[in-house]
This record gives C-alpha cells, sequence and structure tokens, in this order.
C-alpha cells in the first residue's frame, strides 16, 4: 500500500499568479455601431447635432487617467468611466437626477444608449460611481475653467459671489434647535411632579435628558440647529418664506455674458457672514493650480457678506483681489418707518447730532465694542414720530464697522463702482435659476456628506459643460472640393 504524502503542493511548486501583460485598463467595448432587431442603432437613431454628441465631443476632451489607472486589464471588464461620466452629466443636463430615472432611461432612450455605449448600467452601479467619484467632478471643473481661459472665456475682473440654498434629504421632524429645547427644559423643569407616577417621573427625565443633549450639541458645534439624520443639513429659511432642512451652495461665478462657475462651496451656513474667506481661498488657490494669470482679479458680493470681519478681510486683500460689497445698510434688517442709522451725524469727536441738529447725549460704552447716544428732550420734537415711538430715541454705533462701511460705500459711490456692481446680479443670479429652472435641481438625494458634494460638482461641471456648449466656436472644418468648384462639408470640429 503507497504511502500518500500529506505536503502542500505549494512546497515544491509555488503558485503563479497572473501578472498585467497590458497596463492599459480594459472596459466594456463600444456597441453603439451595432444593429440590434427591437432597440436599433443609437449611432443611427441619434442626429449629428443632438445634445449628447455635443456633451460627447467635451467629456472626450477629459484627462480622466486618474480614474482609469484604478481599473485592471484582468479579469472582467467595467464600464469605462468616460461613459459613466457622460451619462450623468447628459442627465444633469435634461433634468435627471436619480439613479433610478437615468436607468430607466439607458433601456430605451437612444441618447443616454449612445452615451453609455449600449450598455444597460444599473442603478447601483450609477450610484456608486457618483457617489465616490467627487474628486474626479472637482478635477474635470477645474478642466471646463481651463479650457474657458484657453477660449478667452475667463475676465477675471468679473467675479461675482452669492449663494443659493437647497433643499437637503431630511425631514422637519428630525430638525433640533437650541431655542426651542431650551424653553422645553425650562418649562419640563418647572412641572409640578406632585402625584406623578413612577412611570410618569421616568418619562418627564427622558424628555429633559433628551433636550439637554440637543443643547450640549448646539453649544459643542457652535451652532443653533442640527438634522439628527443629515449632518450636513441645517435649519434654512428659503425665498419661498418656509424654512426647512437645506444646503447652502456658494458659488462664484465669472464673466456677466461668460458665466461659467469658477469654485462651488457647499455647507450647512444659515447666513453668508462666514463664507466669503473660505469662498476668496478657494478662488485663489483653484487660479494658482491652474496656473492662471491673477493680476485683474475683481469680485463683488452681496449686503449678506458685509459684516465686519469681511470688511477688514477685503481690506487686507485689497492688493490681491480687489472686492466690492454692498454696504448700504446692516445686512439682515428690514426696512423701518423710522429714521437710519444714516440720518444721524457722527463725528471724529464722538459728538453725535439727530435728523433735528440736535446733539445727543453720549457716547456710553455698550458690549461688543458698541457706542450709544441718546435723544434730547425728544418729547417736544417735531420729528419725533419719524424717529422713534418710545419716550427717547437711541442709537448704536460700531465705531470701526462704522468706518470699514464707510469707506466701501464711497467705492460704491463712484462710477466705476457703480459700473462693476450692477454686473454682479447679471452674473451670479442667472448661474442659480439655471441650476434650478432649466436642469431642475432644487433637491439633494442623499444625507452622506461625501455624496452631497459629490453630488453638487457634478452638477456644476454639468452646468460648465453647458456654458461651453453655449460658448463653442467654430475651429475646423474640413471640406470636399468637387469637380465644379462647390464645397461639401464633411466634418466639424469645436
Amino acid at each position: 500500500m503507497s504511502n500518500w504524502s500529506l505536503e502542500s503542493s505549494s512546497d515544491h511548486c509555488p503558485i503563479r499568479r497572473r501578472t498585467r501583460r497590458d497596463p492599459k485598463p480594459h472596459f466594456k467595448p463600444d456597441r453603439t455601431d451595432q444593429l440590434d432587431a427591437i432597440v436599433g442603432c443609437p449611432a443611427l437613431q441619434v442626429p449629428t447635432d443632438h445634445l449628447a454628441r455635443i456633451v460627447w465631443g467635451v467629456v472626450e476632451h477629459f484627462d480622466l487617467s486618474g480614474i482609469e489607472a484604478r481599473y485592471s486589464s484582468l479579469g472582467r471588464r467595467g464600464y469605462s468611466p468616460r461613459n459613466l461620466l457622460a451619462v450623468w452629466i447628459y442627465a444633469s443636463l435634461v433634468g435627471l437626477h436619480h439613479a433610478t430615472e437615468v436607468a430607466r432611461q439607458l433601456h430605451t432612450d437612444a441618447a443616454f444608449r449612445l452615451l453609455s455605449g449600449e450598455h444597460t448600467i444599473s442603478r447601483q452601479t450609477l450610484n456608486r460611481f457618483r457617489a465616490s467619484n467627487g474628486k474626479l467632478f472637482e478635477s474635470a471643473i477645474n478642466q471646463t475653467v481651463k479650457m474657458a481661459e484657453t477660449m478667452g472665456l475667463l475676465p477675471l475682473e468679473d467675479l461675482a459671489l452669492d449663494s443659493m440654498r437647497l433643499r437637503a434629504h431630511a425631514s422637519s421632524r428630525e430638525i433640533r434647535t437650541l431655542a426651542r429645547s431650551t424653553k422645553r427644559v425650562e418649562e419640563l423643569r418647572a412641572t409640578d411632579t406632585t402625584g406623578f407616577s413612577d412611570e410618569e417621573r421616568v418619562v418627564l427625565g427622558k424628555k429633559i435628558e433628551k433636550h439637554e443633549r440637543v443643547i450640549a450639541q448646539c453649544q459643542t458645534h457652535n451652532v443653533t440647529n442640527f438634522v439628527t439624520t443629515n449632518e450636513a443639513a441645517a435649519l434654512i429659511k428659503f425665498p419661498e418664506g418656509n424654512s426647512a432642512p437645506g444646503h447652502r451652495i456658494t458659488a462664484v461665478a465669472v464673466g456677466m455674458r461668460e458665466r461659467f462657475i469658477l469654485t462651488v462651496l457647499v455647507t450647512a451656513d444659515t447666513t453668508d457672514y462666514d463664507l466669503l474667506k473660505p469662498a476668496v481661498e478657494k478662488v485663489l488657490t483653484t487660479l494658482n493650480l491652474l496656473g492662471i494669470d491673477q493680476k485683474q482679479i475683481q469680485m463683488a458680493a452681496d449686503a449678506g457678506y458685509c459684516s465686519q470681519t469681511n470688511l477688514e478681510l477685503i481690506e487686507r486683500l485689497r492688493q490681491k483681489i480687489d472686492i466690492l460689497v454692498d454696504a448700504g445698510r446692516a445686512p439682515g434688517r428690514h426696512e423701518s418707518r423710522f429714521f437710519s442709522r444714516e440720518c444721524f451725524d457722527v463725528h471724529d469727536d464722538n459728538t453725535a447730532h439727530c435728523p433735528a441738529g440736535r446733539r445727543m447725549h453720549g457716547p456710553r460704552k455698550r458690549s461688543g465694542k458698541r457706542l450709544a447716544w441718546f435723544g434730547v428732550d425728544c418729547g417736544s420734537c417735531h420729528l419725533k414720530s419719524q424717529c422713534t415711538d418710545g419716550v427717547v430715541r437711541t442709537v448704536e454705533i460700531q465705531p470701526e464697522l462704522d468706518r470699514l462701511r464707510g469707506t466701501m460705500a464711497a467705492r460704491l459711490a463712484t462710477d466705476e463702482g457703480k459700473h462693476r456692481y450692477r454686473r454682479r446680479m447679471a452674473t451670479i443670479e442667472p448661474v442659480f435659476s439655471y441650476l434650478e429652472s432649466v436642469m431642475n435641481f432644487r433637491r439633494a438625494s442623499s444625507r452622506k456628506r461625501e455624496t452631497i458634494l459629490a453630488e453638487v460638482a457634478l452638477k456644476v461641471l454639468a452646468y460648465n459643460v453647458s456654458r461651453l456648449l453655449a460658448a463653442r466656436r467654430l475651429l475646423l472644418v474640413y471640406c470636399l472640393v468637387t469637380e465644379k468648384g462647390l464645397l461639401v462639408p464633411l466634418q466639424i470640429e469645436f
């Protein structure tokens, strides 16, 4: 009887691994030229001037070597990232933002099938590609900016900054606010527990503990509210007048006619006060990365960015980037039937006079480096009904903020300042109108921060591609000269 050896064969013959003989990754083949007996041939069905073909012409010029290097030349071949990117850009431009809708169109729509290489890509694959390639979309945005600069469509002396509000994928019931929880804790603690059973006391204690956790979380993160199911969202007031969970999309657009998006930020800020500095820093970083000349950078922003911190920043960066901000009135204040701050004369020697010409008492120091002046004998003044409904009119001023606002207001009063600021609305507002009305992008489709950032970057990329298509120039035409001397165009390249 022979003896069987239990030794591993690897001791005598090492396992051989497959090696990549071809370093170039392999993808599923393009089958758009094949004729299908049921759905037809996309290459023949889609007209030559169709939006899908023009989008593909732009996507072909993108450098996708970074993501393509992650694919292997071994095993099963995956979908080409160029096809997936083209499908998502085209879907965004026609108003489709959910992977389920896009996957459904890939079964029947010839334009989608043309861009996908005649492959029916699943919803899961589309979602996975969008969620994991935020860096790719940002790189492609920079490439569109570089294309625009090469075509002479990037006037850096005409930048505009503003923000739009995007509805979050969250329920209003999941909002927690510091003000409400503080009020509820006081009410619950003041509850008379006489006659409460043990179970009722436990329930009351759990309610107090819940609101105390909300207060602690708001204080830890220095916010006034948060959304329990979406950490990237906050309670934001929308233009329609209602408040709901949302994201703030801050964009810098360039050119009143070109209107390319240069950079974009996605935050949960309820106001614009703290967004000027990161927006300016990202603009300078992007221009440095692309090697674009920064000698004539000028930017304009609305009154939402008029705060003392921002005005001080503008003064420091004046030599590097010239920024104009509407300083006509304090941001967030509503119009009043009484005299505004501008109607009171405050002099360099800290004396103040009211609109009636009377010298006011003061100044007196208040919190936050504020100074206050008080009216004299306001009850006998013939302008009292226009000044105050109280006994005495009080005017509070922050001297440094007042100086900075006065300097900015003087710059805006010049002809150059008026001309530059008038161009702001025509530069940035149509961008948000296009995203909301034409592309129908009003709500995020995910709750994860990385996916939200990637989705917004994808929509900005699609928007910039649309601007390239709108500004495309005829660069090269191939013609056939007939025997009679007629020119017959064969191929056009943009």
